[in-house]
This record gives structure tokens, C-alpha cells and sequence, in this order.
């Protein structure tokens, strides 16, 4: 698992590459701990160079979301491939996380930004 992340305008985006699986949990446990310090409380998850997401990859999603939800802010989902997209509904977890289809949407519903 690779991560990149970056704000923009009070928003993170935290770009993920490669299997999102056990093991990888160390470096993004370093991404919430990183959004508390900054002081940010909206945050965008990119999913599109995530091929698999497991228990592991679900557990921090739902961690970051609850994180950032106990500072008052909210945490979305953007760009899941279809097999990830399948297991973010079966778990019912994009009943809690906003899935959006691009980053931007999803930056602009963070923001309450309308998109025409």
C-alpha cells in the first residue's frame, strides 16, 4: 500500500495505491493521526488505484470516519473500482461513507459546493 496525501482548501485528499489489506494498516493509522494534528476535520479517500480492499482496508475507513465525525467532520469516498465498490455496499459501510464517483464530486459535497 502506497498513500499520498495532500489539503486543499481544508480538505484532504488521501490518494491510496495498491492492495489495501492487513498489514498496511501502520502507514494509514500515521494519515488519522497526521489529519488530527493538522487540525483537519473533512477528508476525501481515493480509491481508484485500490484494486481489493479487505477487513483491514474497512476498518480504517470506518475508524478515520468515526475520527473525524467525534471532531465534527465527515469523511467521503471517491473513485472505487467496481470490486471495491461491491464490498463497501455488502458491508454497508457506503450506507456511512459517502461513495462518490470522482474526487471532485466529492471535495464539492464536502464543501456544499452544487455541481452543474
Amino acid at each position: 500500500m502506497r498513500l499520498e496525501s495532500q489539503v486543499r482548501d481544508g480538505v484532504c485528499i488521501v490518494r491510496l495505491q495498491g492492495r489495501f489489506v492487513t498489514g498496511s494498516d501502520a502507514a494509514l493509522v500515521s494519515v488519522r493521526k497526521s489529519l488530527q494534528e493538522i487540525g483537519v476535520s473533512k477528508a476525501v479517500i481515493e480509491l481508484g488505484a485500490v484494486p481489493y480492499i479487505d477487513s483491514t482496508g474497512l476498518a480504517f475507513i470506518v475508524e478515520l470516519h468515526n475520527s473525524l465525525a467525534s471532531r465534527g467532520g465527515q469523511l467521503f469516498l471517491a473513485s472505487a473500482n467496481e470490486r471495491v465498490r461491491e464490498v463497501l455496499e455488502i458491508t454497508r459501510i457506503s450506507e456511512i461513507v459517502p461513495l462518490f464517483a470522482d474526487v471532485e464530486e466529492a471535495e464539492s459535497a464536502l464543501r456544499g459546493e452544487v455541481l452543474c
